[in-house]
């Protein structure tokens, strides 16, 4: 059982790491960015040379399965580690520990419970809500909505999206495992089963902020429990017999630790896991409010990087092409280059910081994808 529990919280760290990794920008300098390259570009490679073609074959297919086509695995998995870890935390921490405890009462039973069960409806809304899909009926609409981010560079007019057969709007993109083109595309979530966007970006946002204070709010519960035994129980005062030497000594921390695991393993198994998930959640929550305070997507993000990477790259050969350049007619042919290079830098739209409070209400304010329906339905009536 315990390495079970091992197990399962070392799968967690790994899973949690992973998923926070997909937020840094691969191009970035530092530590994180050097981090995303060596575990999404580096490892695989190494893999793939040390087990050879035919078996990193398998794990791509794998990989392939699981992150890019839409399955209930993921959703499955959240079902049973969410509601389940809630009910065994209640049971073990409500039932057992809260009651007689003089750090946590049953009114912290209350909150939590409430908290829960918020949290578990925002990842139903999260599933429920679609995220803004661009169709041949509302094309035009979302063209005309975002044209203002149109600046061919990133986002080119009259880009046809060759699977959907519709003018792709500023801000979209077709996302390969739902097979839809989506409104202000951030990234396909294996959790929800769909891609977020526009339009379920707020249901998503609100998953991942509930969850984090859920978790975090079981971590900081599960401290004043494990706080309040060990003074009910005057463990620091607590005297134990050295088997070896035969001498009294009185508890040392490494002791009431091992005391407190032998007792509450389960729960403190679960305030483990809460501590883990608690800061990968934090974590992505401030990351997305981030984002909504710059008015940006993380797909948005990881384009500008990906071209601004390619600018300065370009750059710097052409720079270098100068400087060894003989003649007239070369010199005048790589300075023109260089010039449409910074020109297409300098069209590329930045994004812009319009502050956390604006940037959530602009996102709170978005409409359901069925109410923008009837919406456009209303407008081609009139």
């Amino acid at each position: 059982m315990l390495y079970l529990a091992i197990l399962i919280l070392l799968l967690l760290l790994v899973g949690a790491s992973l998923y926070l990794l997909v937020c840094v920008d691969p191009n970035s300098p530092g530590f994180l960015g050097d981090m995303n390259r060596f575990v999404f570009f580096t490892l695989p490679e190494t893999i793939k040379k040390i087990c050879g073609d035919k078996i990193f074959g398998v794990f791509k297919i794998g990989i392939k399965y699981f992150f890019f086509t839409n399955h209930p695995i993921v959703q499955i998995f959240y079902v049973i580690v969410a509601m389940g870890g809630y009910l065994i935390y209640f049971f073990f921490g409500c039932f057992t520990l809260f009651g007689n405890n003089p750090f946590v009462s049953h009114v912290d039973t209350v909150i939590g419970s409430i908290m829960a069960i918020l949290s578990f409806y925002s990842f139903f809304q999260a599933c429920k809500y679609r995220p803004g899909i661009i169709t041949k009926e509302n094309n035009q609409e979302y063209v005309k909505e975002f044209k203002e981010y149109y600046d061919n560079v990133v986002y080119l007019k009259d880009n046809q999206c060759s699977t959907c057969n519709i003018i792709k709007p500023a801000r979209s993109k077709h996302c390969r495992v739902c097979n839809v083109c989506v409104s202000k595309f951030d990234h396909h979530c294996v959790w929800i089963k769909q891609c977020v966007g526009q339009k379920n970006y707020k249901y998503f946002v609100k998953f991942i902020i509930l969850h984090a204070m859920l978790c975090d709010y079981g971590a900081y519960l599960g401290f004043r429990c494990i706080w309040g035994i060990i003074v009910k129980e005057n463990l620091f005062e607590a005297k134990i017999k050295d088997p070896y030497t035969g001498q009294t000594l009185k508890a040392s921390w490494s002791i009431i630790i091992m005391h407190l695991l032998s007792k509450n393993s389960i729960f403190i198994f679960l305030i483990i896991m809460c501590i883990i998930m608690g800061i990968s959640l934090t974590c992505f929550s401030i990351y997305h409010l981030y984002m909504i305070g710059k008015d940006t997507t993380s797909n948005e993000r990881m384009k500008r990087s990906e071209f601004l990477k390619f600018f300065q790259e370009e750059t710097s050969r052409i720079e270098k092409s100068l400087k060894d350049a003989k003649t007239q007619e070369e010199i005048k042919e790589l300075s023109d280059k260089l010039e449409k290079i910074k020109s297409c830098k300098n069209r590329t739209i930045s994004a812009k910081s319009i502050g956390i409070w604006k940037g959530l209400k602009q996102v709170y304010n978005q409409p359901d994808e069925l109410d923008q329906k009837i919406k456009i339905n209303n407008k081609k009536k009139q």
